[in-house]
């Protein structure tokens, strides 16, 4: 599990905005602080020096308004992006 980050804003669609530490691939699991499955990795928007992750919540389980201001993880494999000059 690595760090994504702290759930910021919640979006007018029900997604999770979250300013990434590390930009993982679109798809990766995302979970909370007790690695209780959240959602997915949505999309990503942004700058590549400092990402913001939207997160698709897992609606059966959650509530998105809860998830705001938790720190979150993600399992799966880094993105490919890379800088580009």
């Amino acid at each position: 599990m690595r760090l994504l980050g702290r759930a910021k804003i919640l979006s007018r669609s029900g997604n999770i905005v979250v300013e990434a530490r590390e930009v993982p691939s679109i798809g990766a699991k995302v979970y909370d602080e007790k690695f209780s499955f959240v959602g997915y990795v949505y999309d990503i928007i942004g700058p590549i020096s400092r990402p913001f992750v939207i997160v698709k919540v897992d609606l059966a389980r959650w509530k998105p308004e809860a998830i705001v201001g938790k720190v979150l993880f993600w399992h799966g494999k880094p993105s490919r992006r890379k800088k580009r000059w």
